[in-house]
């Protein structure tokens, strides 16, 4: 049976669904869940993770993002393999085995990363990285980023798919994926939200030591999405046909 360690970061999350994520992962009985607190003031919330039944452990200091606290926690982790899950989602399912290196999960509300490539998640990012499930040792190859200029999730996806990962993609959805006024995305505007993923392509270059013309390419991608958001993916695939038509 694989031993998988479920790593949930949490800071002040919306108690209901904090409680209903709880819920999901004790029906689940991972190997272990462990909850990271980055440092919450709500002590409604700490109270709930520290009578869980789960481990609890608490960041040295509030860093504001998720990062630290899933790294401290993939640390922490005794399982072979490691499951991240937002503290405000909901995880119905882990898979029973995996042939690949990475599993995605499939999530709610979020197009299935089947077949997904570089190119595709820097023209329209989404969240693909919860619920995907990996041994340890991949998690600590690439460490979550720990500061908020970048999207962790979507740089840590860039370096899986950029280093040739075999992934698969679970067969039906096992995660709910709930999206909420309060969180960090949804607090800033969509031309900051912008900003930042060319900040997380420009990184993702720097430690993967792209190629500069390769690095300036995908840049100029990531440009695109500033301009265009999602619909530069639209724009570029209508572009191909149209040249492939002449």
């Amino acid at each position: 049976m694989m031993k998988i360690s479920v790593v949930v970061p949490f800071y002040n999350p919306p108690l209901h669904l904090f409680a209903e994520c709880l819920r999901a992962l004790k029906k689940l009985n991972p190997y272990e869940v462990i909850l990271v607190d980055d440092c919450s003031s709500d002590t409604h919330a700490v109270q709930m993770a520290q009578a869980s039944g789960f481990i609890y452990l608490k960041t040295p200091y509030q860093s504001g993002f998720d990062g630290l606290p899933e790294n401290l926690g993939v640390r922490y982790a005794t399982g072979e393999y490691i499951c991240r899950v937002d503290a405000d989602d909901v995880l119905l399912e882990l898979p029973e085995s995996i042939e690949s290196d990475i599993h995605f999960g499939r999530l709610t509300r979020v197009k299935s990363p089947e077949g997904i490539t570089i190119e595709e998640l820097i023209l329209a990012p989404r969240a693909i990285s919860n619920g995907l499930v990996a041994k340890k040792e991949i998690f600590t190859r690439y460490p979550r980023a720990e500061d908020g200029n970048v999207y962790g999730d979507v740089l840590f996806a860039l370096r899986i798919l950029h280093n040739q990962h075999t992934y698969s993609v679970h067969l039906n959805v096992n995660y709910i994926y709930h999206k909420h006024p309060t969180s960090i995305q949804n607090s800033k505007s969509n031309f900051h939200n912008r900003l930042r993923h060319i900040q997380t392509v420009a990184r993702f270059c720097q430690l993967e030591n792209i190629e500069p013309t390769q690095a300036i390419r995908y840049l100029e991608m990531a440009m695109m999405n500033v301009r265009y958001g999602s619909g530069s993916l639209k724009r570029v695939m209508k572009k191909k046909r149209k040249v492939n038509h002449e």
